[in-house]
């Protein structure tokens, strides 16, 4: 209340009559208080803002969790072809190998 009789007593000062002041002041607390945020706003805003960034952090380390085990399995799954690769590039080495013996042992000598 004293800050709107100090701002009708400023407006007043300046050339304004008293009752006219008086509800030029009160006009303009009305509308600062229907936008101004109380401090009970600003908590439940941050108390909302918490647990929705506690929802987000559990959702991300879920996220995470996921994406470390497809790494896992994707890294399985190389290791088991390097290994099929192996064995098949061996196999195709043992093959050629003896193709050539058998054709050193067939050609003509020089």
């Amino acid at each position: 209340m004293s800050d709107r009789l100090a701002l009708a007593n400023a407006i007043e000062d300046a050339g304004i009559e008293r009752s006219k002041a008086s509800r030029i002041a009160s006009v303009i607390f009305d509308a600062i208080h229907q936008n101004v945020a109380t401090k009970a706003d600003v908590q439940a805003s941050e108390a909302a803002l918490r647990a929705e960034m506690a929802a987000v952090k559990a959702e991300l380390k879920a996220d995470i969790q996921t994406v470390r085990n497809e790494v896992a399995a994707v890294r399985s799954d190389m290791a088991r072809m390097q290994d099929r690769i192996v064995i098949r590039l061996s196999g195709v080495m043992v093959v050629l190998l003896g193709l050539l013996f058998a054709a050193l042992r067939y050609l003509p000598p020089h």
